[in-house]
């Protein structure tokens, strides 16, 4: 990848200063911002879950907020939204997890062990002694000369899988970039195309990113899928572990967890059986419910291009009512991501400012990201203008509400030519444009931009900075907090200490960018050799 930087950076900064004037400056409102925030991630939306009266409050508002600022509909026959169609699938443990060995056995409770949800819409699961099977991360890539399964048949297994991917090498996977080979979707889609009864992740706080109680927020929850393809590999269930309990199971047969994962990390070993059988039933509850994204369109001045759009994004949902935390069981999501729509809300407002768009911009709110990207999902697989004329992908997910920076992060930094865009529009405002300062966790692939870059449109994520101009310390250590002790959680709502200043910086650097982009003469493009370039 180092070898192609050159090129890219050549042909980057062409596209970057091939731009007509930008939008005009001070144009994001804060007060506006704290508005959205205030409305979308109040009590009365209850957490703004998929399928529920908080899903067509939000969706109602964001309509008519875009409507408000001068966009046209751009969803499904002439209205304002795309329908969604979503399974709810709600899994209950109806026999907890054992495990089995000729010298003994060992039982372990939902969810301070473990947790279990469907990975199909069957009203039943269970491995019933179930051979469990070390497989080291879980991966198949033939380009990387990798391979954790060999030939062995796997069918009716249970893999015990490491999270993240190898980043020992960096020239293999990136180094301590993780790719998509590292997310835990990944483990259990590659499980199904195995054949396996189910798939067991191991949990560790640094190759996660989060603590196990995020994990554990999502055990007895109703998730949400897209209608399963007919012949569509499934896993029956998708579980996750603590590490403790994974040293436990592997010590059950004579194994050492530590010994096994440092052995996988060669690349070499075979999938490992533990002398392990297991047992674990859960019971589904399946709906079909409707929930949709929200679509309005800025139509484009210039007849040679308007039908070219760039895309705006941000996801509505959160998790609805879940666990209580203390007295409270609304997940209110007012970073994650009621902030987010307030963003492209005030995006959306200013652009329709601009007096020049000569491609059209798509502000496009979408459901279930929550879930597994759903909503991106379904709109990359049936957008509502031709696949061909989305030219870029702007994400907003979740603002810096911390305070002022100098740095803003690029999620996928150098994967596609809006780097060197953001990189001197940045540059004209006094700020930098950074690499993600957490390549290990995998952020490219865990929010909705990651499905248009899967279709091949260049896509972009801002993330707010580290580098804080006011109280630096106290400020990243507040927003360090976040993370373990507000992700996912009901306390994540709007506060009074909430700093909306660097949100303001951030979204207008973002808005010259997608500015920029509608009017330049050349769509952006991804690097060269990227894993995304053939898709477009």
């Amino acid at each position: 990848m180092k070898l192609l930087l050159p090129a890219v950076a050549v042909a980057a900064t062409a596209f970057a200063h091939a731009q007509t004037p930008a939008a005009p400056p001070a144009t994001i409102h804060k007060d506006a911002l704290a508005a959205h925030v205030r409305f979308l991630a109040d009590d009365l939306l209850e957490g703004r879950g998929p399928g529920t009266r908080g899903d067509q409050l939000a969706r109602l508002y964001l309509a008519t907020q875009l409507q408000s600022f001068g966009c046209k509909p751009g969803g499904e026959n002439g209205g304002w939204m795309q329908k969604v169609p979503i399974l709810g699938i709600t899994s209950q443990v109806t026999s907890t997890l054992v495990a089995k060995t000729s010298s003994g056995s060992a039982t372990f409770q939902a969810p301070n062990d473990f947790t279990a949800v469907a990975g199909s819409p069957d009203a039943t699961a269970a491995w019933n002694d179930a051979e469990l099977v070390f497989v080291g991360y879980g991966i198949h890539a033939p380009e990387q000369q990798w391979d954790d399964f060999g030939n062995v048949d796997l069918k009716g297994k249970v893999l015990l899988v490491m999270n993240n991917d190898p980043e020992r090498d960096p020239n293999r996977f990136a180094g301590k970039t993780r790719l998509y080979y590292g997310r835990w979707s990944y483990k259990y889609e590659e499980a199904a195309r195995r054949g396996a009864l189910g798939a067991i992740v191991i949990h560790t706080s640094p190759s996660a990113g989060y603590p196990f109680q995020v994990v554990q927020a999502n055990h007895g929850r109703e998730n949400f899928w897209l209608p399963f393809a007919k012949g569509e590999p499934t896993l029956g269930i998708r579980a996750w572990v603590t590490e403790d309990v994974a040293r436990s199971l592997c010590a059950l047969g004579g194994h050492e967890l530590d010994e096994l994962r440092e052995n996988a990390e060669k690349g070499t070993q075979a999938p490992v059986p533990l002398g392990v059988k297991l047992g674990l039933a859960i019971a589904n509850t399946v709906r079909e419910i409707e929930s949709g994204n929200v679509v309005g369109v800025l139509p484009g001045t210039d007849p040679a291009l308007a039908a070219e759009h760039v895309v705006v994004t941000a996801h509505w949902d959160h998790l609805g009512i879940g666990k209580p935390r203390g007295d409270d069981a609304i997940y209110n999501g007012a970073v994650d991501n009621a902030s987010g729509c307030a963003g492209m809300l005030e995006l959306a407002r200013a652009c329709a400012a601009v007096p020049q768009r000569r491609r059209s911009m798509l502000f496009v709110a979408v459901t279930a990201e929550e879930s597994g990207l759903l909503g991106s999902q379904f709109f990359a697989q049936n957008p509502t203008v031709p696949k061909n004329k989305l030219v870029a992908n702007f994400n907003v997910d979740g603002l810096n509400v911390w305070g002022k920076a100098r740095d803003i992060e690029f999620i996928g930094h150098g994967k596609n030519s809006l780097t060197a865009l953001a990189e001197a529009v940045a540059k004209d405002r006094g700020r930098v444009i950074v690499p993600d300062s957490e390549p290990d966790k995998g952020l490219f692939y865990r929010s909705d931009h990651f499905n248009f870059a899967r279709i091949g449109v260049p896509a972009a994520y801002f993330k707010g900075g580290r580098e804080f101009l006011d109280r630096p310390e106290d400020r990243r250590r507040m927003k360090a907090s976040y993370t373990t002790t507000q992700y996912h959680q009901p306390n994540d709502e709007l506060a009074a200490w909430w700093n909306f200043d660097g949100a303001v910086d951030d979204l207008e650097v973002l808005l010259e960018c997608m500015v920029r982009t509608a009017n330049a003469d050349a769509r952006p493009t991804w690097a060269p050799g990227d894993e995304f370039e053939k898709a477009r």
